[in-house]
């Protein structure tokens, strides 16, 4: 895994924090140069190091919901698994656990998509065994909200607004109304680049750029659509990724609890459990993590299971534990 420098693992922070923020506000947020921070900025999106689309939220849309999925699978078929699962569009990340010969993943469904996605399409993958699928009820945290341990507070606070009011949009069982046609292409757009301008959206798609951006702040304040930097954790710094569980008395104190960590990327409650995905420094890291978690209030439970090999990251597929690599694009400064 490459090595970044202090300034190159700010800047990435920055853009987790808010993948089309200006080379200039960066600049401002971390007291550099602009053309320095564009430079490497630059190079960083170039090289894959990080890379930015947008993630349409299928339950802010459709009538699709978010479930857990979790698969038990021969040992030597698991990675099979995993890459069949990261080939569903309605996949958003996939993993494979270290504790188990098990793979895990976010899907979006509608109910009367369950069925034939278990019994038909999963039944049918070589060395599947047994799976058990959860709802996600409730969210905490999603990777448009991580603030992982490189900025201050404040910094992210002027990079961008925090999730919160976009985790209203990811709802349980309630249909939205879908995207229309000019939204729909303005998604595709930047799912290919999350940086496009809006000069060059708005010319791509023959509209205004006052139209341009009305759409695009009611799609993103409303969490339609989420446009995330998508970055291994271990560039960061970050190289131990767990997936925890948390059994609980029915309080939201250990959701909000992890929500408020910075090692915290994504939490999620189904029923008695919260789950979430943590990025640490070191093994020792999170063992403090998971003790802190245990004096937390209504929390009956802790469990971990380390990562073992990433298949999909917020839509982007791995192959071989190596993200494909984005079409280039130019950047603009």
């Amino acid at each position: 895994m490459e090595q970044l420098d202090a300034l190159d693992r700010q800047i990435v922070a920055a853009l987790v924090r808010n993948g089309r923020a200006p080379w200039r506000l960066i600049a401002d947020v971390l007291g550099q140069q602009e053309r320095t921070v564009a430079r490497r900025g630059n190079k960083l999106l170039e090289s894959g190091v990080v890379r930015t689309n947008s993630f349409i939220n299928p339950s802010s849309v459709s009538a699709r919901s978010a479930f857990l999925l979790r698969v038990t699978a021969a040992p030597r078929d698991l990675r099979g698994v995993c890459t069949w699962l990261a080939s569903l569009e309605e996949s958003s990340w996939v993993s494979a656990l270290s504790g188990t010969n098990e793979a895990v993943a976010e899907l979006f469904l509608s109910p009367d998509e369950l069925g034939d996605l278990l019994y038909n399409r999963l039944a049918a993958v070589d060395g599947v065994l047994s799976f058990a699928m959860t709802p996600l009820l409730e969210y905490f945290r999603t990777p448009s909200g991580w603030k992982p341990d490189v900025l201050d507070q404040e910094q992210y606070a002027a990079l961008h607004r925090d999730e919160d009011g976009q985790l209203a949009g990811i709802r349980s069982g309630l249909p939205g109304a879908p995207l229309d046609e000019t939204n729909l292409a303005l998604a595709e757009l930047l799912h290919r680049n999350g940086r496009s301008t809006v000069d060059e959206l708005a010319s791509e798609l023959s509209i205004s750029k006052a139209t341009v951006s009305r759409r695009l702040e009611a799609m993103t304040s409303s969490g339609a659509l989420f446009i995330r930097a998508v970055v291994d954790p271990a560039v960061l710094g970050l190289p131990v990724e767990s997936l925890i569980t948390v059994t609980r008395t029915g309080t939201a104190g250990p959701g909000n609890y992890l929500a408020g960590l910075a090692a915290t990327r994504w939490a999620a409650a189904s029923g008695e459990d919260v789950l979430a995905q943590v990025a640490v420094e070191s093994l020792e890291e999170l063992r403090l993590l998971l003790e802190g978690l245990r004096g937390v209030g209504g929390v009956t439970s802790v469990r971990s299971s380390i990562y073992a090999e990433i298949f999909k990251r917020s839509t982007v597929r791995y192959r071989d534990g190596v993200p494909e690599q984005p079409v280039r694009e130019e950047h603009p400064v």
